[in-house]
């Protein structure tokens, strides 16, 4: 992760555009795994939606203390929101792909 500056009222806008790509490549990834498992363990419906939203959870506070060292306010304006909240609209397209195509596959083999 790249610290912005010194001072953590002055961010560099270059690594705070560079902190979110990483954490949008850790939310990409994360999001197709959790569709294969999904997709693996035959999760329908409100069960699915639920196995997503837990995940993404714990990958944004594993990210959270891992990357962040709990010092989110270093890396990006707004943490909260850009760590837990932003990538869910796009990460879950992935997920709802990734979960249907392997859930098709294992009850094609069934």
């Amino acid at each position: 992760m790249a610290v912005s500056t010194t001072h953590n009222e002055s961010y560099s806008p270059f690594n705070i555009t560079i902190n979110k790509q990483k954490l949008q490549h850790i939310h990409d990834v994360s999001s197709l795994v959790l569709g294969i498992v999904a997709g693996i363990m035959t999760l329908e419906s409100i069960y699915g939606f639920l196995f997503f939203l837990i995940g993404n959870f714990v990958t944004n506070i594993v990210f959270y203390v891992i990357c962040t060292q709990g010092n989110s306010h270093k890396f990006f304006r707004n943490p909260i929101q850009e760590i837990f909240i932003e990538g869910i609209p796009t990460d879950i397209a992935g997920y709802i792909m990734m979960w249907c195509l392997i859930y098709a596959l294992v009850k094609s083999n069934s």
